[in-house]
């Protein structure tokens, strides 16, 4: 069985777009999909998007929108011009703003994916900003109102991925952070609902984001070429 690396979208974890790039060249054409955060995106969005798009990579810019829907709207049209395909909006913007993200990009390639809940953040911690239930009752609110509004999918953990599968509709993209490799330490590992790149995609994902096991690797080719054993 062939290794799903179509299903792989590497999160360039850097401060500093000479080092995403090298490490876009060294990965090569095992990769398709790159994540670029907010941190490199102030730094040099524009410059590595455009570096992308020249290797024919196509690129998921995770900015996390979250503001009134109208500026959120806008910002969606001017992102579509940038000819990136994936956007994350945060699904705790409410359910006018999802709907007004959506409608700006309707008809273009961009596709919306609504962030539910940070693969950061404990129950417990969720319980600390008012929330009530658990993690899993939370996302699947949150994802019957990212579908309602008519985003492309969203992004969750493994943790909840089974469920949120269960009540999809067919074509509802599940994006799955929070990955992290067997017997493979992360440095100032801040996650707490992970999982491994072969149990997500079992459970449901339809990508996978990979971010520091690869690119604080000596080596991310090799680690790249054994993620899923």
């Amino acid at each position: 069985m062939s290794k799903p690396y179509s299903k792989v979208i590497v999160a360039l974890d850097h401060d500093h777009p000479d080092k995403a790039k090298a490490l876009v060249d060294e990965v090569g054409s095992l990769i398709e999909w790159y994540k670029i955060g907010p941190v490199l995106f102030t730094r040099s969005g524009q410059e590595l998007i455009r570096f992308l798009r020249e290797r024919n990579k196509k690129i998921f810019l995770d900015l996390k929108l979250h503001d009134i829907p109208n500026v959120v709207a806008k910002t969606v049209e001017e992102v579509a011009e940038m000819g990136v395909q994936y956007l994350t909006i945060h699904s705790l913007g409410g359910r006018k703003m999802m709907e007004e993200a959506s409608s700006a990009c309707r008809g273009l390639p961009l596709k919306l994916l609504a962030v539910t809940m940070l693969t950061s953040h404990s129950t417990e911690e969720f319980h600390e900003l008012g929330f009530r239930g658990d993690s899993e009752s939370m996302v699947l609110h949150l994802q019957q109102m990212a579908m309602e509004s008519r985003c492309a999918g969203i992004v969750c953990s493994a943790h909840e991925i089974k469920r949120i599968r269960q009540s999809s509709v067919p074509g509802f993209l599940l994006v799955t952070p929070g990955i992290r490799l067997k017997d493979r330490e992360v440095y100032q590992d801040d996650q707490s609902r992970v999982a491994t790149p072969s149990e997500a995609i079992e459970w449901g994902a339809d990508q996978i984001v990979v971010g520091r096991p690869i690119t604080g690797a000596r080596e991310p080719r090799q680690v790249v070429e054994n993620l899923f054993g």
